[in-house]
């Protein structure tokens, strides 16, 4: 995207925030970023098309400071609350716009309803990949029914923030939640719970296509909780996990970052199987 476009997106956010979507004019967005409103007309068809692209193009950003977290590497359970700390951050930052487009009556189109299935179904699978890195396979038939619970417990919490305007301090509010989640967990594993909502269950437009080889990281992970290493190897080996989840869930993996990842674990019987199943799947060599 441009940099015109962008300061058009950003200038119309604003307006939309301080007077709402219905009172503000294609002339005045133009105005605010300093352009023509045939300018305007060069990078939006209507300012219905102006409202999804630049629905969009947040949806875009606050992925992208997301997977900037995951790349870093840390273990799957602080990795997830820092994404959840990220997320809180930016719903502060752009709290008007998001309070204006849910109270608003904002007509969309058929493109647009497309648009919000695809970023639904995106953050179905941004929590699947959580909930496997940290649970592995032991919560597996849970999957469903944890991310319904765990959806609705942020959703909740970024309600309150967005309409009823309450202060929740964002960087207590991720490690919370996580808490949250283990009780949620460890609850339907004790008491051997019947899931509500199965695998098979799942809408198409928002499933996982879960590969074999998360299936392998996931068996990984149940095996290092298993190991009996020092608290912070443990640790350790989680986040390589996590970094090699984040990895195979891009459309273009790179061979060498899995490549390298791997020979923390080669180097422990435990995951000689592994290991070389994962390089089949890839069509990789494993490193000496």
């Amino acid at each position: 995207m441009n940099a015109k476009k962008i300061e058009l997106i950003e200038a119309g956010m604003k307006l939309f925030a301080e007077k709402g979507y219905h009172s503000t004019s294609v002339e005045a967005i133009a105005l605010s970023a300093g352009v023509s409103k045939g300018a305007f007309y060069l990078h939006f068809q209507s300012k219905n098309d102006f409202a999804k692209t630049a629905f969009d193009y947040y949806h875009e950003a606050i992925s992208k400071r997301v997977e900037a977290v995951q790349q870093e590497g840390l273990p799957p359970k602080e990795s997830f609350a820092k994404q959840i700390e990220t997320m809180t951050a930016y719903i502060y930052e752009h709290k008007n716009f998001i309070k204006m487009h849910l109270n608003q009556n904002i007509s969309f189109d058929e493109d647009t309803d497309k648009l919000i299935q695809k970023m639904n179904a995106q953050n179905f699978r941004w929590l699947y990949q959580n909930v496997s890195s940290i649970y592995g396979n032991k919560a597996e038939p849970y999957y469903p029914d944890i991310i319904i619970q765990l959806e609705g417990l942020m959703n909740g919490y970024f309600k309150w923030i967005i309409i009823d305007e309450i202060m929740i301090d964002g960087n207590q509010l991720g490690a919370y939640i996580v808490r949250r989640l283990d009780d949620v967990v460890s609850g339907l594993i004790k008491r051997s719970e019947t899931p509500l909502v199965t695998s098979d269950q799942i809408p198409a437009a928002v499933h996982t296509n879960r590969t074999p080889v998360q299936d392998i990281l996931n068996t990984m992970t149940d095996k290092i909780d298993e190991l009996g290493v020092p608290e912070d190897k443990e640790a350790e080996l989680h986040a390589l996990i996590e970094v090699m989840s984040g990895e195979i869930a891009k459309d273009d993996p790179k061979k060498a970052v899995m490549q390298g990842l791997l020979v923390h674990f080669q180097r422990r019987p435990e995951f000689e199987e592994e290991c070389r199943e994962l390089a089949r799947l890839l069509q990789m060599e494993l490193l000496e």
